[in-house]
């Protein structure tokens, strides 16, 4: 009979902290995180490191299509100035942006030699960083 009793107690308990747990395993859910970016930041000590010239020789599409379609402005004494089709322009900076309808090339032929070093300067902030300047006769 002091078996029996025994038994009995045992099974109460086990199914009483069964019972508890289970409870609080609904309550503590573990989720697992799996995003690109941080299976990336999990195995970036192990990748070699991307260099500066690795990161500005891209020649994907997209970066053909960004280059094609958009247009460097620099904006300087409320001017902009920009490159399109190998034509200098400039026109005024309104306070919406700046109207490409009422450009202008700009004519460097009258300038003074300190319009002129302006201006150059002016180019060469627009054509920093461009592989491809559209300068050559393209006849190699």
């Amino acid at each position: 009979m002091e078996y029996l009793v025994g038994s009995f107690t045992t099974f109460v308990l086990i199914f009483l902290i069964s019972f508890i747990k289970k409870d609080d395993s609904k309550e503590q859910k573990v989720t697992v995180r799996y995003s690109q970016s941080h299976i990336f930041d999990l195995i970036s000590p192990l990748l070699p490191e991307i260099t500066k010239k690795t990161r500005e020789n891209k020649n994907s599409q997209s970066h053909r299509h960004y280059e094609k379609n958009n247009v460097k402005v620099v904006i300087v004494d409320g001017l902009a100035y920009w490159i399109k089709e190998n034509v200098f322009y400039k026109s005024e900076v309104l306070t919406d942006g700046v109207d490409p309808g009422e450009a202008q090339p700009v004519d460097t032929i009258g300038m003074s030699s300190v319009e002129l070093d302006k201006m150059l300067f002016i180019m060469d902030k627009l054509r920093e960083g461009l592989d491809n300047d559209s300068g050559s006769t393209r006849n190699q």
